[in-house]
């Protein structure tokens, strides 16, 4: 019996596939798709600047060099996308100009429209140097200051953050269906 259960495990052992001797294939994307970053969608721009004709998009190009020093170039630091209002569908911020004053727009979508907001204050004067903020994603959760008294914010959704390089800013979130602003700095 001891000869029969050598021999199974014997054959189980031997009869298995040495995987150690198969080739690893890393996931590996192409260049292309390297370069298929988000964008927000240029039906929903155009009805963002139909709505205020006054505003001007944030491109690429009004960025400074020292901006770019920080941030990757085939990323689109002036738009971004989550959802800051817990209808499970997406809401959009975009940078814009108002003249030479930089501010935040946000586009909320719903199940048939789209509203917009525009931040009533100017986050900073666009001058020949370039712009040097850009607008990602504050994940839910607390968020810590200290000025001159130590001050904490805790959000409940997703909101955008504006970072000035590589130093946080403002944070917009909304509660009660009202954007509110929280100031880092």
């Amino acid at each position: 019996m001891s000869r029969f259960v050598f021999f199974a495990l014997l054959l189980l052992f031997y009869g298995c596939k040495d995987s150690s001797r198969e080739q690893i294939v890393d996931f590996k994307r192409t260049i292309l798709e390297q370069k298929n970053v988000f964008t927000v969608p240029k039906k929903l721009k155009d009805n963002f600047l139909q709505k205020f004709p006054t505003l001007e998009m944030i491109k690429k190009e009004d960025y400074s060099n020292l901006f770019w020093d920080f941030y990757d170039r085939n990323m689109i630091p002036s738009e971004c996308y989550t959802d800051i209002n817990n209808d499970q569908i997406l809401d959009y911020a975009l940078l814009v100009k108002d003249g030479d004053k930089l501010k935040l727009g946000i586009i909320f979508s719903s199940d048939k429209d789209y509203s917009y907001w525009i931040s009533p204050f100017s986050i900073e004067n666009v001058n020949s140097g370039g712009v040097n903020f850009c607008v990602s994603v504050k994940p839910a959760g607390r968020t810590d200051v200290v000025k001159k008294a130590p001050e904490s914010l805790v959000i409940k959704k997703n909101g955008f953050l504006l970072r000035n390089l590589e130093q946080d800013s403002f944070i917009f979130y909304e509660t009660n269906g009202e954007i509110k602003t929280f100031k880092m700095l």
